[in-house]
């Protein structure tokens, strides 16, 4: 069993209601949520969040690590079911069953539902990965994925020399975790 940590909810709630305003917003305008599901989805991220909160354990990374993967992984759930219920919503045509390109109705959506798993498993690794860095680094990387280097240069007060070294800290572990970038012909 788990060491339960007391975390006082006076310093969760405001990043955890940061957290969840920002996942929401991006559920609502990357998967045809309705305007007015933000604050159902917002409220639904919370609670899963705050269920899940006697399980942190302090050893294995910082509470703001614990309450972003909760709420990221959860606002994957959430894609992964609205892309799912969209999928057998019938697609609206004038009388017709098949779209121009020859393809059924439906189609594009389970197309979609099926693309979006491998980008929800890499999410979960990507999120495994940054919980086994360093508190730094994990903080670097989380910058990085949010604004550009000079404004994480900015925000840290490192040199740009400090944060390469980082970066490259973090490049090393997902390239140990198999999540190496793929190469080739890609632009430089």
């Amino acid at each position: 069993m788990m060491p339960a940590v007391a975390i006082p909810l006076a310093d969760v709630t405001p990043y955890l209601l940061q957290q969840t305003a920002l996942r929401a917003s991006l559920l609502q305008t990357s998967f045809g949520f309705a305007a007015d599901d933000w604050d159902d989805l917002r409220q639904d991220l919370a609670l899963d969040c705050l269920r899940r909160l006697p399980r942190f354990d302090g050893s294995r990374g910082s509470w703001k690590g614990f309450v972003h993967g909760v709420v990221r992984n959860h606002a994957c759930v959430l894609a992964s079911r609205q892309l799912q219920r969209r999928q057998f919503q019938p697609v609206e045509l004038d009388g017709d069953s098949e779209l121009p390109d020859g393809s059924l109705t439906g189609k594009p959506d389970q197309a979609r539902a099926e693309d979006f798993r491998p980008f929800l498993e890499l999410g979960l690794d990507t999120e495994r990965v940054l919980a086994e860095l360093p508190e730094d680094l994990q903080t670097i990387a989380r910058y990085l994925a949010e604004m550009p280097i000079s404004a994480v240069r900015r925000k840290t007060e490192l040199s740009l020399t400090q944060v390469n070294r980082r970066i490259r800290q973090i490049r090393a572990a997902f390239t140990a975790a198999g999540l190496a970038p793929a190469t080739g012909g890609g632009a430089r």
